[in-house]
């Protein structure tokens, strides 16, 4: 087996507040987030913030994997 990267798959990013439940929507563009942050700031007065990166993986089993 191997693992890799899901080629069609960009990484997504969000940011969630350290200070509240709030959290950004994922998205493909990290400044998306970041805006997000510094308009919670401006609103919340919370200034510290957790960065999200997911990457998505995918297993490719060997051909005679499973066959006996």
């Amino acid at each position: 087996m191997s693992l890799g990267n899901e080629d069609d798959k960009p990484p997504l990013y969000s940011a969630e507040c350290v200070q509240c439940p709030e959290k950004s929507e994922p998205h493909e563009e990290q400044e998306s987030p970041e805006l997000w942050c510094l308009m919670h700031a401006g609103r919340a007065h919370h200034w510290e913030f957790r960065g999200i990166v997911t990457n998505f993986f995918k297993v490719t089993p060997e051909e005679h994997l499973g066959q006996q």
